[in-house]
């Protein structure tokens, strides 16, 4: 259980240092809990204990700026003492300075350094537009090798520094100019396996102008990222990467060293009534960053949103066309070339009545790169072309009067997908297709008085090469408040059944049919004591009728009381 936060503050008389920062004395904050649980069930295994408690506290607090915390668990669950308090941090502002420790993620470059959390320290400083950032620490700790199942994977103790430096804000014209240094510590792991230190060093350019009263705004940011994968590999002359001069002095280069680039630039465009968007995106193959967690490289994507608005901004229309491709120095077995297109349409045509459209196409094309010589083996298909096309339309209505508001949607979906395999050494190519078609409709109610009333039915129909599946429900549910909203009751109760037909694979046997049937219901009441006490008690039930087929017949019961405090 996590409790929601309320603060008790305690001031001293500060000096004008403190009076111009956002530092306070002391703020604490916290809660506890108890929750118990009991389960049944016939036809199935138990999912879960057949009954639990848990007890939790958690307090977080802040003295001077530096904040820490405490959380405590018991679970009867495993039967053991947890807790927790080994994260500390300090966070304080004064004026143009933000001063951070402990945990701390830099956000500088998309590239560069944007995500990786660093324990060490952070230093802003904006006097007026200008900016300087400054970040340094430990981005990963050491982690031995261990023979131990399900041990985490090692790593060596890694350290990275970072810097900003500019003029302007993110969200306007801007010049920012960042680098980002990380090094493995080889000295730090006493057995290194297969492991390897690395090393890596990224300087970013970034810049956004406005142009003609902000109607036109241009943007670029690109990043060279020099990285090492073995620092235990041989040394080699700089020029002999062609390393450009900026990492000439920064880096050693070595025969497991590679310089790559990243960069996107977007244009865009906008009216009163209408915008248009263009962006480029290039991650060469082999770009790596250790300051962000993951880079998909050799990628490519173009990209074109325009967007406009009519009849007083009733209807508003909005694509996005993205063209995109990997492979960029056609070395690889295989190309994948994809494009989609997305278009959304909302239409208020009343105060009451809304539509909302939606269309999107997606192609991916796999085509190898093999020639005579080397063509794949008999049978093996990589060439592949799969399509798909989705269009929803939903229209709303909302009825309001001064006693009560009615709220009617549909919702109606289609969605097709096809694969070919060419090139599979038959004279036909093989493809599988698919066809989805699902709706909706809902209905709410709701009063003055605390009493809401909803009621959902839905309906799916796939159907592919060799299946069928048809699903069909509906659920209906009631919420009423009591005693001023202190009490507040919660209903539901559902029907759902199923069916899944599939074809024979040889005419001498017959195909299978499954069919079943489950029935749900949750009745929830949640009760405050006061401002800073609660307690929720529900059950929950679900059976699963097996009508036709080889599946189980089950039913499951569950009940759970939980008390919380807040202070």
């Amino acid at each position: 259980m996590t409790g929601l936060c309320c603060y008790t503050s305690s001031f001293a008389q500060t000096d004008a240092i403190l009076e111009n920062s956002d530092i306070r004395p002391f703020t604490a904050s916290g809660s506890i809990g108890l929750s118990a649980n009991a389960y049944t069930a016939s036809g199935i295994s138990n999912r879960r204990a057949p009954a639990s408690a848990k007890t939790t506290a958690n307090l977080s607090f802040n003295v001077f700026g530096f904040s820490s915390g405490i959380n405590l668990l018991y679970s009867t669950d495993q039967s053991q003492f947890r807790q927790n308090i080994n994260t500390i941090s300090f966070n304080a502002t004064w004026n143009w300075l933000t001063v951070q420790a402990g945990d701390v993620s830099p956000n500088f470059s998309e590239y560069g350094i944007n995500g990786a959390t660093i324990r060490g320290g952070h230093v802003k400083v904006e006097p007026g537009k200008w900016l300087l950032e400054l970040s340094g620490g430990q981005s990963k700790r050491r982690v031995e090798v261990s023979p131990k199942e399900a041990f985490r994977e090692p790593s060596f103790q890694r350290m990275a520094y970072a810097g900003k430096i500019g003029y302007g804000e993110d969200n306007d014209s801007h010049i920012f100019l960042s680098s980002h240094y990380s090094i493995d510590k080889n000295e730090s792991l006493e057995d290194t396996g297969t492991l390897t230190p690395q090393e890596n060093l990224t300087v970013t350019t970034d810049a956004k102008v406005y142009m003609f009263d902000e109607i036109v705004s241009l943007a670029t940011q690109v990043t060279a990222s020099a990285y090492t994968r073995d620092l235990n590999s041989t040394k080699i002359p700089i020029g002999a990467l062609s390393v450009p001069g900026i990492f000439g002095g920064l880096v050693q280069a070595r025969q497991s060293s590679r310089v790559n680039y990243a960069g996107q630039a977007t244009a865009t465009v906008s009216l009163d009534r209408f915008g248009l968007e263009l962006g480029y995106e290039r991650i060469q193959p082999g770009f790596t960053s250790l300051g962000v967690g993951r880079v998909r490289d050799d990628q490519q994507r173009i990209r074109l949103s325009p967007s406009a608005q009519f009849f007083d901004n009733r209807l508003s229309v909005q694509s996005n066309v993205v063209l995109g491709r990997d492979n960029l120095l056609d070395n690889r077995l295989q190309t994948q070339k994809n494009t989609n297109v997305g278009t959304n349409v909302q239409y208020q045509v009343t105060d009451m009545i809304s539509v909302n459209g939606n269309y999107n196409l997606l192609v991916n094309n796999f085509s190898s790169n093999f020639d005579a010589a080397s063509a794949p083996p008999q049978g093996v298909a990589l060439d592949r072309t799969q399509k798909s096309h989705t269009i929803t339309l939903q229209p709303n209505v909302t009825i309001q009067s001064n006693e009560q508001t009615h709220n009617i949607a549909v919702s109606g979906s289609y969605f097709s997908l096809s694969s070919v395999f060419e090139n599979t050494g038959t004279s036909m190519p093989v493809g599988v297709d698919s066809d989805t078609y699902s709706s909706s409709l809902s209905y709410s109610l709701s009063f003055p008085s605390g009493l809401a009333i909803n009621a959902m039915s839905n309906y799916l129909k796939n159907t592919s090469n060799a299946s069928q599946n048809t699903s069909i429900g509906g659920n209906v549910g009631a919420t009423y408040s009591l005693f001023d909203r202190k009490l507040t009751l919660n209903l539901n109760t559902g029907i759902n059944q199923n069916k899944s037909e599939s074809g024979s694979s040889t005419p001498n046997q017959s195909g299978f049919v499954s069919k079943s049937r489950q029935l749900m219901f949750n009745l929830t009441s949640n009760y405050r004591l006061t401002d800073k006490d609660s307690f929720s008690v529900s059950v929950r039930g679900r059976n699963n009728n097996l009508l036709e087929g080889g599946s189980n017949t089950y039913s499951e019961l569950e009940g759970s009381f939980n008390y919380r405090h807040r202070f």
